[in-house]
């Protein structure tokens, strides 16, 4: 049978990645689930009569990672990624457990199955199974954060995963592949441009000066999962002193990132940044770190549960509240920004703090993914993970050329 793809999810939305590459091999591109989808229930992976002769995670974020422990309901396949994929799926994925619960198509002894069934894959060493080659390189994401690249006969698919091109205070940015035959490349900001990196950086500082001397706490609602890092590293970039609080569990994740300190851009730096910040442990370091002019670092980014929703009714009156991530329509973080207000045990609450929104994405923008897909030169081009990924499709087809297709969910693309 000729090589094909099956779309399973990330078509035409973002969330719950994973594509069934088929070459001499089955081959599981991602596993992810879809935690805040509109009709208020997580949506897993589509099912495929197809089962995986083996999985490779391109990272552990849970729209890419999330629902591979249910492969382990009835398969016992290896897995592969980069150690700290492995590391931090494994927090993330017990976390979710706690979470959700029976939501999850999954249990713990299909967990501990998981984690029994990984085999490590380094950027730039391949690995080779049949007639396919499996190469992964660093996709400036996350830590751990890989493209993929596969190689089949005279075929070579390169699956993207989330990229990042321009450099950032944790990583180096992803580098372009050249002549590809077919590119899989997610689409997230495909219509967005990203402001400058270092005017967001100076414009934060500036808002966290401007709060601390007002005598309020600069609040951060941020990812557990490289956003924590990110800002760690940024804010001790810029000034060693301003007092910095750690809450939620970027706190292990952080660790985490520290163990595998050849996966950032400059693990001694950035040892000494994490320890200089006060790692919260306790209530009573949740009334220190709101009795003085201080940035607060704490999860749920998008203000979904969390210790964040404590810190917002204990800063004071001159405190403010900084996003540097996007919120999902329907997240508290979303109607907070766009409605005024957010729901707490089923009650709307009011939040009396300014809010200020810089990016700082650890995905692509517009222009970088034209660079990329300009320099990958594919004979055929599928975007993926992006709300309405169709319209650059057409874009990509009527004005540059390619041979793009957006797929459907569900759908089998030959290639």
């Amino acid at each position: 049978m000729e090589p094909f793809v099956e779309c399973l999810g990330a078509s035409r939305e973002v969330g719950r990645s994973a594509f069934l590459l088929h070459t001499d091999k089955n081959i599981m591109l991602d596993y992810g689930i879809k935690i805040f989808d509109q009709s208020g229930v997580p949506k897993f992976p589509l099912e495929t009569p197809l089962d995986p002769d083996l999985v490779v995670l391109s990272h552990a974020h849970l729209d890419h990672s999330g629902c591979l422990p249910a492969i382990y309901r009835e398969n016992r396949v290896r897995w592969y990624s980069t150690p700290p994929t492995k590391d931090i799926c494994e927090v993330l994925w017990m976390d979710s457990m706690k979470i959700m619960g029976e939501g999850l198509p999954y249990h713990l002894g299909h967990l501990n199955k998981a984690m029994k069934n990984w085999d490590p894959l380094l950027y730039k060493r391949p690995i080779e199974t049949g007639e396919t080659r499996i190469e992964l390189f660093d996709a400036g994401h996350i830590s751990g954060a890989a493209m993929i690249d596969v190689q089949y006969r005279d075929m070579d698919f390169f699956y993207s995963g989330d990229f990042k091109c321009e450099p950032t205070q944790m990583h180096k940015g992803a580098k372009p592949v050249e002549d590809v035959d077919v590119l899989m490349i997610e689409t997230t900001y495909a219509k967005k441009e990203h402001p400058p990196r270092k005017e967001t950086e100076k414009k934060l500082m500036e808002e966290i000066y401007e709060t601390l001397e007002n005598g309020g706490n600069a609040l951060m609602p941020s990812f557990a999962l490289g956003r924590t890092q990110e800002l760690i590293s940024l804010i001790r970039h810029h000034d060693k002193n301003v007092p910095v609080y750690v809450d939620g569990m970027g706190k292990a994740l952080t660790k985490i990132y520290l163990d595998h300190g050849g996966y950032i851009q400059d693990a001694s730096t950035f040892r000494k940044a994490a320890r200089s910040v006060s790692m919260v442990a306790s209530p009573a370091d949740r009334k220190a770190a709101v009795r003085e002019p201080s940035v607060i670092i704490t999860t749920a980014g998008m203000l979904n549960g969390g210790p964040v929703m404590d810190y917002m009714f204990n800063a004071n009156r001159n405190s403010k509240l900084i996003f540097t991530g996007y919120c999902v329509e329907g997240t508290n973080g979303w109607t907070l920004q766009h409605d005024g207000y957010i729901t707490k045990d089923e009650q709307q609450l009011t939040v009396d703090l300014p809010i200020e929104y810089l990016d700082l994405s650890a995905h692509a923008g517009r222009s970088d993914l034209l660079k990329f897909i300009k320099k990958a030169n594919p004979e055929k081009l599928l975007l993926v993970h992006g709300d309405n990924p169709q319209e650059f499709a057409k874009e990509m087809k009527e004005e540059h050329g390619f041979d793009a297709l957006a797929p459907l969910p569900g759908e089998r693309v030959m290639l």
